[in-house]
């Protein structure tokens, strides 16, 4: 399954919750996961740029593509075509939505359902010729349904107090949704042929956004009950309900087969790199400017090792870096072009150094803007700087003790990394460590580091790859002088420190 998390990364979990790993590139309050049918890509609503937007995350180009840009509404909750070739999505602003289809790529945007009422939670039929949506555009919430090609909306059954995100049944032959009805919500499942409406859960607890099972035999739900959200299942009889394990705080649950590419599999021994807080702030001034010195560690607390291969053709100047991941009980498999490595022909380095490993920002507290970014040449990722400070199960003897090809500019492969235990830490001012806080006003300010800001390594969680401080700047001494800088906070796991969320 395939679960947003509110305020966390997106998750994927195995359906008895045994097995859980973060999705690559998808970011904390991203929502309406959906897999595609061929288990390889996700798209999803982000307000990434400010405004709820769908993208999609492809697992086999490990990219992001945005597929709306509508300023002047929401676009959510996007579903996949049963051949993976088109989307479905609301868009609007709440109390006023309308249905539109596209291609997968974005293309060929087209209006299915417009008009009076509120059309939302699109859902579309196995066989690809109808979508399933509720609606109040009869004056009461109900089940609806129109040809995917287009047409004249059709009802496909009233319900008592109001009927919310529909799901089709992998055979087609019902949908489930949920009942909302004098303050409680149950998930019942409505037979098409004879237009029966079966409850399958009852009892106290908000039980909504239904998703059947592949094989259409249970149904997930995300469930409400005495201040926690947790997913659970229910048999589709409505025999058996049971809440899965390790689910608190997940929502939307997307049941679907999903590749190794997406969710790497169990026998996988993943990284985790944790990125702590900036540490060692120190104000220079060097050639008229004034610039924020700081140190910036990364810790691998995974299962397995960072382990980074780069190659490169004889007429690139560049490595193409891909990642190696290691397989209990033996064996690896490789993920492609995560990265490059570039040269760097310079004190102290001449080696090889991998890009954009880990991001230095700096954002204004009032706008929530970006005033200043690093012009970082790169890492060399070994295992110079020993163990952790705290004990991390699986730390063993370094394992990275290269120097990344020092001094051979003409090497054609390189191997580096981070074993797990182990630190990569880079202090104030060396080579890129700083950022530039010449004519900022004085204020609040976030100083963030991002490990893996793409998320193009395969990790175990993300959401513990970003981490930062709440700064104040002041110019005691006017503009030409040394300005001051005042940590207030201190935030691990989060680039929103001083938010209320953080």
């Amino acid at each position: 399954m395939v679960v947003a998390s509110g305020s966390r990364v997106t998750t994927a979990t195995a359906a008895d919750g045994t097995r859980r790993v973060e999705l690559p590139w998808l970011l904390a309050g991203d929502t309406d996961p959906a897999v595609a049918p061929g288990g390889r890509h996700v798209v999803f609503t982000s307000s990434r740029h400010g405004n709820p937007e769908v993208y999609v995350a492809d697992a086999a180009g490990g990219t992001v593509r945005r597929l709306t840009v509508n300023p002047r509404a929401d676009d959510r909750r996007p579903a996949w075509s049963p051949d993976g070739a088109r989307l479905v999505w609301q868009s609007g602003r709440p109390g006023a939505h309308d249905l539109f289809v596209m291609d997968a790529d974005g293309s060929r945007k087209r209006a299915l359902v417009n008009g009076p009422g509120d059309d939302v939670e699109a859902a579309w039929s196995p066989d690809g010729t109808r979508i399933a949506f509720s609606s109040n555009r009869s004056g009461h919430r109900d089940l609806w349904a129109v040809p995917a090609s287009g047409g004249e909306p059709e009802l496909l059954a009233a319900v008592p107090g109001a009927a919310r995100a529909p799901a089709w049944s992998p055979d087609g032959s019902r949908i489930a949704f949920s009942r909302e009805s004098a303050g409680d919500a149950d998930v019942w499942v409505l037979a098409l042929a004879s237009g029966q409406q079966r409850a399958v859960t009852s009892g106290p607890g908000w039980d909504a956004a239904p998703d059947w099972a592949p094989d259409g035999r249970s149904l997930v739900f995300t469930r409400a009950a005495g201040g926690e959200v947790s997913l659970w299942t229910v048999r589709a009889d409505g025999a058996g309900a049971a809440r899965i394990p390790g689910s608190r705080g997940q929502r939307d649950p997307d049941w679907a087969r999903v590749s190794e590419a997406l969710a790497p599999a169990p026998g996988d021994k993943l990284p985790d790199l944790d990125q702590l807080a900036p540490a060692g702030l120190v104000v220079v001034q060097a050639q008229g400017r004034f610039r924020l010195g700081f140190d910036s560690s990364t810790v691998n607390v995974g299962e397995g090792p960072l382990v980074i291969h780069g190659f490169r053709a004889g007429g690139s100047t560049a490595m193409r870096a891909h990642q190696v991941i290691e397989r209990r009980g033996g064996g690896s498999r490789v993920v492609r072009d995560i990265g490059l490595l570039h040269y760097e022909r310079h004190e102290p380095h001449f080696h090889w150094h991998l890009q954009d490993f880990v991001r230095y920002e700096l954002h204004a507290v009032s706008s929530g803007s970006l005033v200043a970014r690093d012009r970082k040449t790169g890492f060399c990722l070994i295992d110079r700087y020993g163990r952790a400070s705290r004990t991390i199960p699986g730390t063993g003897p370094p394992r990275f003790v290269g120097d990344c090809a020092t001094g051979r500019p003409e090497a054609r492969t390189v191997v580096e990394g981070s074993s797990v235990g182990y630190r990569d830490w880079y202090p104030a001012l060396f080579h890129g460590q700083d950022l530039d806080l010449t004519g900022l006003p004085a204020g609040l300010y976030r100083l963030v580091h991002r490990a893996n800001p793409e998320r193009a390594m395969r990790e175990l969680r993300y959401s513990n790859n970003d981490a930062s401080l709440l700064l104040r700047l002041s110019w005691p001494g006017g503009p030409t002088a040394e300005p001051v800088v005042r940590v207030l906070r201190r935030c691990p796991g989060t680039a929103r420190c001083g938010d209320t969320a953080g």
